[in-house]
């Protein structure tokens, strides 16, 4: 299966931001349809974001607790490439889904489980601060992040920026980094500053591996 992206920039809502992050080299980008986040968006808005971008850069939707055919209509309607678990979903209703699938881990004592429930059909997993299903930016405890990083691949998420994201690769070593909340001027809409050095800063440090 495809290698997961080095630098994800979720939580995406401009078009302008989306062509930003992808100028200075992010990989993926990340579209929230959970209706309670303030980033949510709707499928159509994704597809007018995504409009005449490359078309082999990852579009992955972020999803909590959706059934596997809102997230399905959901994924046609925007164009989406992977989709993004965040919730309490459970793999038997994935087992033949047409996308890829990045599974959120919580750094604590339940990741390594969750890892193994979903071990063999997800694409790859998302670690993140345990206490939300994503874009809290809480930074996560490394060690353990680590150990999880070590068993499968992941991207690693949680209170990451352009101050912390070298650090955090040298120390977990996974095979991505993804950011949203602290790479913002307000929900939804990037710093493209802050974008531009945490990209650079994430993908020199695996220059230098």
């Amino acid at each position: 299966m495809k290698r997961l992206p080095r630098v994800k920039v979720c939580g995406l809502t401009r078009q302008a931001d989306a062509r930003a992050a992808l100028e200075v080299g992010a990989q993926g980008l990340g579209f929230v349809a959970a209706a309670e986040s303030p980033r949510a968006l709707k499928a159509t808005q994704v597809a007018a974001i995504c409009a005449g971008l490359p078309g082999d850069i990852e579009r992955i939707g972020v999803f909590v607790d959706s059934s596997p055919d809102e997230v399905a209509d959901f994924a046609r309607v925007a164009g989406l490439s992977a989709i993004q678990l965040c919730g309490a979903e459970q793999p038997g209703d994935y087992s033949e889904f047409h996308l890829p699938i990045l599974r959120r881990l919580p750094a604590d004592e339940h990741g390594a489980a969750e890892l193994e429930l979903w071990r063999g059909l997800a694409w790859g997993f998302v670690i993140d601060h345990p206490g939300s299903a994503g874009g809290s930016g809480q930074r996560v405890d490394l060690e353990l992040a680590r150990s999880l990083a070590q068993a499968a691949p992941c991207l690693l998420a949680g209170g990451l920026d352009e101050s912390n994201v070298a650090e955090a690769i040298r120390r977990v070593e996974p095979s991505g980094v993804d950011a949203s909340s602290r790479l913002e001027l307000s929900a939804g809409h990037k710093d493209r500053e802050r974008v531009r050095d945490f990209v650079a800063r994430a993908l020199a440090e695996w220059e230098i591996k």
